[in-house]
């Protein structure tokens, strides 16, 4: 899916910090009264702020996340993050093969596998295998590639070629926002070609979403909404993306409290 013309726009604005009417009807070829339609809508998204002859970034504009380091992310919403985690290792079989994205949220799948006898992880998350180290039950197969500390994950073509050879039954995927107009985004364009290859390369797909990350775009779409079979989250989105998800026919289920 194609981020739309509306998300191109916020995503210049909040790069630029600001710009004039002029410099954005020509940059995006649009009219000026298409352009003010535009900007109704991010200003009430609370991302841009219209002023004389222009608009500027709003200082607390989150609309499209940068890439923040893995540690402060790693904090945010914990407790929701562990009931989303907690739901999608209830997904898991005996003798499943599974995908674990890097990703705050998904790295906590590990913890509540404890019930299965064995399961083989795949994964290029530092924190997916140094918690496997936990859990003799878990066959851990590494995706050799260079690290990145950002994600605390492991990138590179390698990755890719090595992740190819691989029939995978359950990929949990992690994402920095999703929304109905840009689809399932990441950050990280190291990343983008292993999280890709992850969901063709396996049957089922599940989306670890906590509400935070509802209605944002970011740099890059590396899936569809459609391609999900389940959105994983703690609370039920707006009724717009429920509907547009339940028509695509992917499941929203919602992690109960631990």
């Amino acid at each position: 899916m194609r981020i739309s013309r509306i998300d191109q726009l916020e995503q210049y604005i909040l790069e630029h910090k600001t710009a004039s009417i002029d410099a954005l009807c020509e940059e995006f070829e649009i009219s000026k009264n298409t352009l003010r339609r535009d900007l109704e809508i991010l200003v009430a998204r609370g991302s841009v702020e219209k002023v004389y002859g222009g608009v500027i970034a709003c200082e607390n504009a989150s609309s499209v996340p940068n890439l923040i380091a893995f540690h402060e992310r790693a904090g945010r919403n914990a407790q929701s993050k562990q009931r989303i985690a907690a739901l999608a290792a209830s997904y898991v079989r005996e003798r499943d093969i599974i995908f674990i994205d890097s990703g705050t949220t998904t790295m906590n799948i590990v913890d509540h596998l404890s019930h299965l006898a064995t399961v083989t992880v795949i994964t290029n998350s530092i924190q997916v295998i140094n918690k496997a180290m936990n859990y003799p039950n878990i066959n851990v197969i590494v995706l050799p590639g260079s690290l990145k500390r950002d994600t605390a994950s492991l990138v590179g073509s390698s990755c890719v070629e090595y992740l190819e050879d691989y029939n995978i039954i359950r990929a949990f995927m992690a994402c920095t926002g999703v929304s109905l107009q840009a689809g399932v985004c990441n950050a990280s364009t190291e990343e983008y070609t292993i999280k890709k290859t992850a969901l063709k390369k396996s049957q089922k797909h599940y989306l670890l979403a906590d509400s935070s990350k509802f209605g944002r775009a970011s740099l890059m779409t590396y899936g569809d909404i459609g391609q999900f079979d389940y959105i994983l989250t703690e609370r039920t989105p707006d009724d717009d993306f429920s509907s547009s998800c339940k028509e695509l026919g992917c499941v929203i289920e919602i992690a109960p409290e631990l």
